[in-house]
């Protein structure tokens, strides 16, 4: 991989996921800086649609994020 000029970086996957029931998953929603917080217009819809993802996706009472993270390591020099 070539990054600054040098091409002796080498890359690295690794995957990982996180697994929540509802309230998991609603905590994980209402932790998020981006989500509207009690009192906006928007907060209980969001609610409401998050409850309808979740029983529409949801396999044994779950949902799944999947994530890989790629890291890039190699000289500085």
């Amino acid at each position: 991989v070539d990054l600054f000029g040098n091409d002796s970086f080498k890359e690295s996957s690794f995957n990982h996921h996180q697994q929540f029931d509802y309230e998991g998953l609603k905590g994980r929603l209402l932790s998020s800086s981006y989500s509207p917080e009690p009192g906006h217009p928007k907060h209980l819809s969001m609610l409401e649609e998050l409850n309808l993802l979740f029983n529409e996706f949801n396999k044994n009472n779950a949902v799944v994020f999947e994530y890989e993270t790629k890291v890039y390591y190699g000289p500085m020099a």
